[in-house]
C-alpha cells in the first residue's frame, strides 16, 4: 500500500510511493525548502491523506513549482530527487489539462 498520484509517468498514469517514503520525503522536503514554500505543501506530509485527495487545478501548479524547485536543491539527495522530478512534472500535467490532480 502508498500513495497514488495521478498525471504521473507510469504505465497506469500515476506516480506510486510507499508510505514509509513518502513519510520520509515529506522530512526531506522539510529541510530542503524554505519555510514559506514548506508551508504550503505540508499538509500533504501530515498522515493519511483522505481517500481521494484532489487539488485544484491551480493549486497543482503551485505545488509542482515548489517540487520542482526542492528537486533542484543541492541538499536533496539524488534518489529523492528524481522522484519529486517527477511528481512536479504529474503536477505540470495536471496544472496544463486544468483536471483535478488526486492523491490518493
Amino acid at each position: 500500500m502508498g500513495i497514488n498520484i495521478s498525471h504521473g509517468s507510469n504505465q497506469w498514469g500515476q506516480e506510486r510511493i510507499s508510505y514509509t517514503g513518502h513519510a520520509n520525503l515529506g522530512r526531506d522536503l522539510a529541510y530542503v525548502l524554505p519555510g514559506s514554500d514548506w508551508r504550503k505543501i505540508r499538509h500533504l506530509f501530515s498522515g493519511r491523506l483522505p481517500d481521494d485527495y484532489l487539488i485544484n487545478p491551480a493549486d497543482a501548479g503551485i505545488v509542482a513549482d515548489i517540487f520542482a524547485k526542492a528537486a533542484r536543491s543541492s541538499k536533496m539527495p539524488r534518489d529523492l530527487a528524481d522522484t519529486v522530478r517527477r511528481w512536479a512534472a504529474a503536477g505540470y500535467r495536471a496544472f496544463q489539462a486544468g483536471e483535478p490532480w488526486s492523491w490518493s
